[in-house]
């Protein structure tokens, strides 16, 4: 076997530099080439394949995008409405309750107002009213049906004779309680009296509480000043002060309207009091128990 001369490889080496050119490519033993431009054209059409996949792909992004902000657009105006519709009724609150504090504003102070005119006014006709009872006594106990025709005469000789007085009292009038007529069973109606001259009124309270007890056929009878419901619960609160001044020597003691109680103890000056703790404090610290003495109450007036 001969070696190869050199012309035939100078042939093999130029097929193999033929083999790699651009110009052309052999593949296979059949023959067949694939040359440059049938490999741009494959690549042109796979571009455009992409690209118009590209393309159809981004379509319906850019239709779902359009979409998606048509919604959000129609949504976004549904809210902003919602938003300036509820501003719009934030700020007619606004305005109403500013209206409504001034309004408010206005009525408590005229409520204030009216309380305190309301208060004066009921202290007024409190203090009338107590005050046209000045010559006024109450007589609790007397059986129905006693004072005949004339209930002023028969009360006074009822109350000449009980208090044990030189003669009978003038009174104005005396007549029974404006109450409905009672039954046998039920406490007789008080007789409510004017005493003509507010000397002689006094006088008659002073008898009736130096004597103490008083008695009309066997039937213990009262007599008791003439004041209105709420005077009279207002002084009841210082029975206690009332029962220890009883049981001081010398002491004096009594109301003044509007329920202020009065007391003068012995070497003391008078004092004012609207309420009986400090009243009951006053006579405890100035009258020890030690020193106390049973004595009849002296009035200092009413």
């Amino acid at each position: 076997m001969k070696p190869p001369t050199g012309k035939s490889s100078n042939k093999a080496g130029a097929r193999g530099a033929n083999a790699g050119s651009p110009e052309e490519l052999t593949e296979g033993s059949d023959g067949d080439r694939l040359t440059a431009g049938m490999l741009v054209k494959a690549l042109d059409s796979l571009k455009v394949d992409i690209c118009s996949k590209i393309d159809l792909a981004v379509g319906g992004v850019q239709a779902d995008i359009a979409a998606v902000r048509e919604e959000l657009t129609f949504s976004v105006t549904s809210l902003q409405k919602m938003v300036e519709e509820q501003d719009s009724r934030l700020k007619d609150l606004e305005t109403s309750a500013t209206t409504t504090s001034d309004s408010m504003s206005a009525l408590e102070a005229t409520v204030t107002t009216l309380q305190n005119q309301v208060k004066e006014l009921q202290f007024k006709c409190e203090d009338l009213d107590n005050r046209s009872r000045r010559n006024n006594i109450r007589l609790v106990g007397i059986p129905e049906d006693l004072e005949g025709v004339s209930a002023t005469e028969f009360v006074s000789s009822v109350l000449r004779d009980v208090l044990k007085l030189s003669e009978k009292p003038l009174l104005d009038r005396a007549h029974r309680t404006l109450q409905a007529k009672p039954k046998p069973s039920q406490p007789p109606r008080a007789f409510v009296i004017r005493v003509h001259y507010f000397q002689v009124r006094e006088l008659i309270l002073r008898q009736a509480r130096q004597l103490r007890s008083l008695y009309f056929n066997n039937r213990p009878i009262y007599i008791f000043p003439d004041l209105t419901t709420a005077e009279a619960k207002r002084r009841a609160v210082f029975g206690d002060v009332r029962k220890r001044l009883r049981a001081i020597k010398g002491a004096r003691f009594g109301f003044r309207l509007p329920a202020k109680f009065r007391i003068t103890l012995p070497g003391e000056k008078e004092h004012v009091f609207c309420d009986p703790q400090p009243a009951m404090d006053y006579v405890v610290s100035k009258v020890p128990d030690a020193e106390i003495h049973e004595e009849t109450e002296a009035v200092a007036g009413d």
